[in-house]
């Protein structure tokens, strides 16, 4: 069974707004009002790592919950690699996401229990196995 999930982007002048439709993400706004086109990118790579990070980590506290591990935090980074590729273009090539979990020394093997378990999540799985990428661009009139 198949879901969707829709997301919609506005540009208007400087400010870039992602409309999540998410009661918790609300909309997500890009401010780059006087920032110099030089250093306005990477923010899209910044979100990718975020969801991935994000996603990994409910899994793992969704684990940690199921094997009623008590639990006081989790903690994690996410760092991702840029190479470029043969023809020069910025790709991202990795990510690797680092995850504590504050929990005490007697759920040390629930907490690697889990941690074997929760390889990959929605995001990183769809990301490991290729997501399917279509666009489409076309011209349209003000709203005026």
């Amino acid at each position: 069974m198949s879901q969707s999930i829709q997301v919609s982007f506005v540009q208007e002048g400087d400010v870039y707004t992602v409309h999540t439709g998410s009661s918790v993400l609300k909309d997500i706004v890009m401010d780059y009002t006087g920032v110099p086109e030089t250093e306005r990118g990477g923010n899209s790579s910044t979100l990718l790592i975020a969801a991935a990070l994000s996603c990994f980590c409910g899994s793992i506290r969704a684990a940690l919950v199921a094997r009623g591990v008590p639990f006081r935090a989790i903690r994690a980074q996410g760092t991702g690699t840029k190479e470029p590729n043969a023809d020069g273009a910025m790709r991202l090539v990795g990510i690797d996401i680092d995850v504590t979990v504050d929990a005490d020394e007697a759920y040390a093997a629930k907490v690697d229990h889990c941690a074997k378990i929760v390889k990959n999540c929605l995001i990183t799985a769809s990301i490991f196995e290729g997501i399917n990428v279509s666009h489409s661009v076309r011209r349209g009139g003000s709203a005026s």
